[in-house]
């Protein structure tokens, strides 16, 4: 394995709401129940998206290892 961590890569949301902490002005609207709210909805709504994405290109995946396999025979 590389020296590079794959934490970026892998958790950019994460990243990027410690960015945003550095601002006052995002904390005071972490306040609001309703903005708090918003944030958690569309990061669960990102990795359900992301989560289906990736289970689509596993299955597209072992469907063409299938199909080499059988090919092959």
């Amino acid at each position: 394995m590389s020296g590079k961590s794959k934490l970026p890569q892998l958790y950019p949301q994460c990243l990027h709401m410690l960015e945003l902490l550095q601002y006052e002005h995002f904390r005071k609207e972490l306040v609001n129940a309703q903005c708090a709210k918003f944030i958690d909805e569309q990061q669960i709504l990102h990795w359900q998206h992301y989560s289906r994405k990736r289970m689509r290109l596993q299955q597209a995946l072992a469907e063409q290892q299938q199909q080499n396999n059988t090919s092959v025979k």
